[in-house]
């Protein structure tokens, strides 16, 4: 296997290791990350969720305990009911963060739990115990199962153990052996899997649809298509830093992931997702939420922003709506961040004499605010430009209708033509005021695509076009 090192991340496989550093940060903070990675054939999925190991950094654990009891916090039938002197006697050891494989030739004994045979069957001190499986030996770690869309298609009964353990965090599992009580065990777990949706029997969600919403994310990877890119996969990188952020700088994200917040108006946003785009199910909001949490503490910041829910919608939504909802989805976002999110407003008060001033004057930008706070500004920005233009443009009838000078034909009712010496200035008009306008006789129109309506009758999100929309 290619060292971790070895490894070249580029825009086909960038999402991937973005997962990656996620779900070790996530789940070193205690709550599992569940990641399912898809793509061809030899794009390097598989080598990449197992050369992960390689910035993992250490856990401590009660010394010796094949379930990984957190000192703080035992959970096994051997440390549960110690009480905190004897869990002491015991002392701690530091290990390697777990990561264990389910092979497609796995029983569900192996993978749960069994019973001893070398305790039972132990002459001088027979004795009935519990062997931890796969599962509960990974606790505080993470489990790679390999072409996962097999997996649930050929062993259905194992796909059902993953259910336990990837339904609720923390997941559980359950021992059941003939003779012995039934024995269920909390598991802290994240799940790694890889497939290749285009081979039998086919993607994951059409084979066992509950099963592919579990994960939290699923990134989708594809080969590269820069030779210089392919290059360097064989040559190698020269530096000794590998593609992923190193085992310090992960532990210290996940101690950070605790104190990230996420304010209150994206919180509005994902909950408006979920509804307005009928997501189906409700892990979608929890890995938003989460996932933004941690994108903001890889950042080193204590506050998510639309950008990090950005970032994590494609890993989040790819299982779980049509390419075409996506799309709609991250134009949606994208528009609120380039039009709402740049700033928080601060109010300057109006110099003194002064009771308002030109249109946005004290609206000024400091970095940091909400969407809503730069909204605000467009909306006063253009509330104050509405009552400047009302001012000077009163409304035609009782109805409210807008009324802009009228410019009838020469000599006709409405005319405001001033004389020659108004047409020689152009065949415009004052208009009152000494205010010059144009004469609609003397000017082409275009019609418009849609009806047109005046300017103040526009509310601001109809006055911001996108390039997008422009086009």
């Amino acid at each position: 296997m290619r060292r971790l090192v070895d490894l070249v991340r580029h825009e086909g496989n960038e999402c991937l290791f973005k997962a990656i550093e996620m779900s070790i940060a996530s789940t070193l903070h205690g709550f599992p990350l569940h990641v399912h990675v898809e793509g061809l054939r030899g794009t390097g999925k598989t080598t990449i969720l197992r050369s992960a190991r390689a910035v993992f950094p250490t856990i401590r654990r009660v010394r010796g305990c094949l379930y990984n009891c957190d000192p703080e916090r035992p959970h096994c039938p051997e440390h549960s009911r110690l009480d905190p002197g004897d869990l002491a006697a015991l002392g701690t050891e530091e290990i390697p963060v777990p990561f264990l494989e389910i092979s497609h030739s796995a029983k569900v004994g192996t993978v749960v739990g069994s019973i001893d045979l070398k305790r039972i069957t132990d002459r001088s001190s027979p004795e009935a115990a519990i062997l931890p499986g796969t599962i509960p030996q990974a606790h505080r770690g993470f489990i790679f199962v390999d072409e996962i869309n097999r997996l649930a298609e050929t062993s259905p009964e194992l796909a059902d153990t993953l259910l336990s353990v990837m339904g609720t965090k923390p997941g559980r599992v359950q021992i059941e052996e003939t003779g012995l009580p039934i024995v269920e065990l909390p598991v802290r777990v994240s799940v790694w899997a890889a497939s290749n949706p285009d081979e039998d029997p086919g993607p994951l969600e059409d084979i066992r649809r509950q099963l592919a919403d579990r994960f939290d994310f699923v990134a989708n990877v594809s080969r590269p298509t820069n030779p210089q890119v392919v290059k360097a996969i064989f040559a190698g990188i020269s530096s000794k830093d590998g593609p992923l952020k190193g085992p310090d700088y992960l532990s210290r994200v996940s101690r950070l992931v605790e104190e990230v917040t996420v304010p209150a108006w994206l919180q509005e946003i994902i909950a408006g997702l979920y509804v307005d785009f009928a997501l189906e199910s409700l892990r979608s909001v929890e890995a938003l939420q989460h996932g933004s949490r941690v994108a903001a503490a890889l950042d080193m910041r204590r506050e998510a922003g639309l950008n990090d829910l950005i970032g994590v919608v494609p890993l989040a939504l790819h299982h779980r709506v049509s390419v075409s909802t996506m799309a709609q989805i991250l134009k949606y976002l994208t528009e609120r961040s380039s039009a709402r999110e740049p700033s928080r407003l601060r109010q300057s008060p109006p110099p003194s004499g002064e009771s308002g001033g030109r249109a946005g004057q004290g609206d000024q930008v400091a970095p940091g605010g909400s969407p809503q706070d730069a909204q605000g500004a467009v909306d006063r920005l253009f509330s104050r430009l509405r009552e400047t233009l009302m001012r000077h443009h009163a409304p035609d009838d009782a109805s409210g209708a807008t009324g802009f000078p009228h410019h009838g034909r020469p000599g006709g009712a409405g005319s405001r033509t001033q004389g020659a010496a108004g047409a020689g200035s152009g065949g415009g008009d004052s208009g009152g005021g000494g205010r010059p306008w144009a004469n609609p006789l003397d000017v082409e129109i275009a019609a418009p695509r849609a009806r047109a309506v005046p300017i103040i009758r526009l509310s601001p999100r109809e006055l911001i076009k996108t390039g997008e929309d422009l086009q």
